[in-house]
């Protein structure tokens, strides 16, 4: 009986640890850039999608990653250029992520990030996702 108990505890120890691992801090899965509608929306994917993944990656702490403001500024960039161009359908979601980005990227140089900044940023960028009917 006591080597069953033993053998079990062996199995489930591993197998907990396992699934404890895949909570809810896990980033979620990033569409893929040809689920974005065809013109701007996919012109702007790549950027899109950088946003959003250095948007996960901000935290709950009130200290922004230096690798993570070089992505938020480098997708930024790209992504206000395009927004220049956009058609009205595209322009608004575009610009409140281009805006959002920003306050994200002055308020941690600034050594004042909030979190809530990077909450913001990415309600923004499901904005755009929605905008540009991305399936997932």
């Amino acid at each position: 009986m006591r080597r069953t108990a033993i053998t079990a505890l062996t199995v489930i120890a591993p197998l907990a640890l396992a699934l404890s691992a895949c909570g809810n801090d896990a980033p979620a899965k990033q569409p893929a850039v040809s689920s974005f509608a065809e013109g701007t929306c996919r012109v702007a994917a790549p950027d899109v999608l950088a946003l959003g993944a250095a948007g996960q990656r901000l935290g709950t702490t009130r200290t922004v990653d230096g690798a993570v403001l070089t992505d938020l500024r480098d997708a930024q960039a790209e992504l206000r250029t395009i927004t220049d161009g956009a058609e009205p359908a595209y322009k608004n979601a575009f610009s409140k992520l281009v805006e959002s980005t920003g306050f994200v990227r002055i308020r941690a140089d600034g050594n004042s990030y909030d979190p809530a900044l990077g909450r913001q940023l990415m309600a923004d960028y499901n904005g755009v996702l929605s905008a540009c009917a991305v399936r997932r």
